[in-house]
């Protein structure tokens, strides 16, 4: 039996620039554009999407991701927006 990797998008559909882990802006955007393609295909319940998106928004905080240092606030705010907006249409 194949064992799952620790990541869902990060590596397999999303590509992992720089270093290891969630680093770069490209990175956010690119793991939200994938949650968005499975829901919308319907691999993933509004509920799942909804939860994933919560975990990329915490992670998108200096405070719980030190990965992320580099990435200036206002950055940060707009891959924010970002993620709010699609939980909004994913409701």
């Amino acid at each position: 039996m194949k064992r799952r990797g620790r990541y869902k998008y990060l590596g397999k559909r999303v590509k992992d620039r720089r270093k290891k882990g969630l680093d770069s802006a490209s990175e956010f955007y690119g793991i939200m554009k994938a949650i968005e393609k499975d829901w919308k295909k319907g691999r993933i319940s509004a509920r799942t999407a909804r939860g994933r998106l919560l975990l990329l928004y915490r992670l998108s905080f200096k405070k719980n991701n030190s990965k992320i240092q580099h990435l200036s606030n206002s950055t940060l705010q707009k891959i924010r927006r970002r993620i709010k907006k699609l939980m909004e249409e994913i409701k």
